[in-house]
């Protein structure tokens, strides 16, 4: 017993020892108004570390507060995750250049805890709304101290002009079963040149992040996601869908400091490996960006899915629920999108078009969804980090060929403990659920088009975030 006693009280010991090795350096790194660091010497940083490790750049380099880029770190992901296109900073080399690669394994994690997240109001037959892309909460209270684990292998310079990315994620809706997230690989030969090829959705992967809520600083969704029940209704097909991806972007430099970004994609939703009875899918990107803080852009998808396939989505209910066939659902998506940068300020909105059909039955689905955010970066006195970062958003959608309108806002505090350590709170509220008119739905089984909308319903959230 007393033997026993000693080894749990040497274990706890231990314990300590480590979290204290772990935890004491980039606190003292904090008060002396540096980037973190840890036990062994390196360099931490928010969203992909590796990155900080690799060039030993201040925390708040790329990112206006995790998971948000700035400037220079949309340039850094334009060039292919590296400072320069043809610099050697971090990297391993032969003396006759033949040998191009990492000099260190460029890992990261990033640690998310939800211990508190309480809903109301039948939030689960909204879809994914204020429900973000680690599982919504649909009713009641939940605690989460472990929500979501993401690793990450990403650099670029696995090879000369190459990058890549790889993510393997474990969260707590999917029981902590690990699985592949994003997959990209990237050859950057020119600025107005870079060839993508990825599993990962094309909008996605945008670096001014205004069009869906991929790195989006909130759990609640955007309305652009087109991830509610009944937004693309025919189809199935959402603004977040995993993707198979081929495709290029580049910069086209105009008068002064502004350019013009470019991306162009072709990709297929089947995300089995079985990619023959999957329709090939196109998808187009234009952002105007003055290099003072404004940017202005357009974006679109075009394609169909087919309903039956292997890894397909597709919707085509007929009224009893099932599946309508094989025949291929068409879809449209269109939108413009706008970023305004100033002084700590930083607002962001976009509008979505989309418009699904189905030739057998001659049915039509067309809806809209835009969003307006603003939030303010706030830095205490010579320090680089934030302190605190107000959010507030306006979401509005219509679903169903129109029929039925919804208005959300969500708000959000942060605090940034340190560089790579955030906390905060966030409120979402459904501020209206009404039907436009009185048309006939082509889906009259589903819950969402009983003669009552579900009642009105809020979430309010507290998260903290560590990434190394």
């Amino acid at each position: 017993m007393s033997l026993n006693r000693h080894s749990a009280a040497r274990g706890a010991l231990v314990a300590a020892a480590l979290a204290a090795a772990w935890i004491a350096p980039p606190a003292i790194s904090r008060l002396m108004h540096r980037c973190p660091v840890r036990p062994d010497g390196v360099d931490q940083a928010e969203a992909l570390p590796s990155f900080a490790r690799k060039y030993k750049m201040s925390c708040s380099q790329c990112h206006a507060g995790y998971p948000v880029l700035n400037a220079y770190g949309r340039q850094f992901k334009m060039n292919g995750f590296v400072r320069e296109r043809d610099g050697s900073d971090g990297v391993l080399k032969s003396q006759d250049g033949s040998l191009w690669t990492e000099a260190m394994t460029p890992w990261a994690v990033i640690v998310r805890a939800r211990p508190i997240d309480n809903g109301h109001g039948n939030m689960s037959s909204q879809g994914a709304q204020m429900g973000g892309t680690a599982g919504p909460n649909p009713n009641g209270f939940q605690s989460q101290p472990i929500n979501d684990v993401d690793a990450f292998i990403a650099g670029g310079d696995v090879a000369r002009h190459i990058s890549y990315l790889g993510e393997l994620d474990a969260n707590a809706p999917g029981g902590f079963t690990p699985g592949m997230g994003d997959i990209r690989l990237g050859w950057h030969p020119f600025q107005w040149m870079n060839v993508i090829m990825a599993r990962r959705n094309f909008f996605a992967d945008d670096p001014y992040q205004t069009i869906v809520s991929n790195e989006t600083p909130t759990i609640a969704n955007r309305a652009t996601d087109l991830l509610m029940q009944g937004q693309g209704s025919i189809s199935g097909n959402t603004m977040l869908t995993m993707q198979q991806l081929v495709g290029v972007n580049g910069q086209v430099n105009l008068r002064g400091d502004s350019f013009l970004y470019y991306a162009a994609g072709a990709s297929k939703d089947s995300n089995t490996g079985v990619q023959g009875s999957a329709p090939t899918n196109g998808n187009i990107r234009l952002a105007l960006d003055n290099g003072n803080g404004i940017m202005i852009g357009t974006f679109g998808s075009y394609g169909q899915e087919r309903p039956t396939a292997a890894g397909g989505l597709g919707g085509n209910f007929l009224p009893g629920g099932v599946g309508n066939g094989t025949e291929l659902e068409q879809f449209q998506r269109g939108g413009f999108d706008a970023l305004w940068e100033y002084n700590g300020f930083a607002a962001r909105g976009a509008f979505l078009y989309s418009h699904d059909y189905d030739s057998v039955y001659q049915l039509n689905d067309t809806n809209k969804a835009a969003y307006a955010e603003l939030a303010y970066y706030y830095k205490r006195h010579g320090e680089d980090t934030p302190f605190l970062v107000p959010l507030v958003r306006e979401n509005w959608l219509t679903t169903y060929n129109g029929t039925q309108q919804f208005n959300y806002v969500t708000a959000q505090l942060a605090h940034y403990f340190t560089p790579n350590l955030k906390g905060f709170i966030e409120y979402s509220v459904d501020t209206k659920r009404d039907y436009q008119n009185s048309t006939v739905l082509y889906q009259p089984t589903l819950a969402a088009n009983s003669a009552t909308l579900a009642p009105l319903g809020d979430r309010v959230s507290v998260q903290f975030e560590v990434g190394f």
